[in-house]
């Protein structure tokens, strides 16, 4: 069996890699530059070009795809090309708004979705919610000792990218199946908590400042689509002070209970 990733270099995509082959699974790690890949068999994909569709695909029986741009062309592409089964990097944002606005994240992956699965394609996607490697979109206010939040109680489970790629080899290992499990971290964090155990794996106190709605989506504007921001906006605002939805859905697919955010961050962060 051979498995295409796409996204071979990505948060995910690496681990589901180093996964399939920790297995035995014959891996072709896919992306735009295929020198920057690893291992034998590489090949160049761009999923918004079909002309590189074709030898990507020859041979391959299932795959791991991520969100980008339309999928209908790669989802078409695939089925023709004899793919049982794709496994999907979705997102939690299908679940929480099932009527999504159009251009934003939940229209984004739900759109996939339904292009994978429109092409008759057994697809599990897989909903998770906020990345732990997400903390890195305070880097500045860390490195600082302040970070403003417009909704510091806004609540997360985040997850760890690896319990993600842990449950995507689990379902590309298995026999194909139409599923949409909703991935989560084994605890319900607020931002304002999250800071907490940043500053206290690195033994500093970290401030956390409550900024205005309205400035921070300005900021936010300047290098994000628009209806990304909104997207994020929506979720942080009818989660705040709300804690968030947790799952087994991890331990349950992979026999071993979801990373706590504390030890990823014992795992990046090196304390002074």
């Amino acid at each position: 069996m051979t498995v295409l990733v796409t996204g071979a270099r990505g948060a995910v995509g690496r681990h589901v890699v180093t996964g399939l082959r920790t297995a035995g699974v014959g891996v072709r790690a896919a992306g735009r530059d295929p020198e920057q890949l690893d291992g034998p068999d590489r090949v160049r994909l761009d999923l918004t070009d079909p002309s590189s569709f074709g030898p990507a695909l020859d041979g391959v029986e299932r795959v791991f795809v991520y969100v980008t741009g339309d999928l209908t062309a790669f989802a078409g592409a695939a089925a023709s090309a004899g793919v049982r089964h794709a496994v999907l990097l979705s997102s939690e944002s299908v679940l929480i708004e099932p009527d999504p606005e159009p251009g934003g994240i939940a229209a984004h992956h739900a759109e996939a979705e339904a292009a994978l699965r429109g092409a008759g394609l057994a697809t599990t996607a897989l909903r998770p919610g906020a990345f732990a490697g997400n903390t890195g979109q305070w880097s500045r206010g860390i490195a600082a000792g302040v970070v403003d939040l417009p909704f510091p109680e806004s609540g997360t489970a985040p997850i760890d990218e690896r319990d993600i790629a842990d449950v995507a080899v689990a379902a590309l290992l298995a026999d194909p199946a139409d599923e949409s499990p909703h991935l989560t971290g084994p605890e319900s964090l607020t931002m304002r908590e999250q800071i907490g155990q940043v500053g206290a794996q690195l033994g500093r106190t970290i401030e956390v400042r409550a900024v205005h709605p309205d400035v921070a989506r300005e900021q936010m504007a300047r290098y994000a689509p628009a209806g990304v921001v909104d997207s994020l906006f929506r979720y942080w605002r009818e989660t705040d002070g709300v804690p968030a939805a947790v799952t087994d859905e991890v331990e349950r697919r992979t026999g071993h209970p979801a990373r706590p955010y504390r030890q990823w961050l014992a795992e990046v962060f090196t304390t002074p």
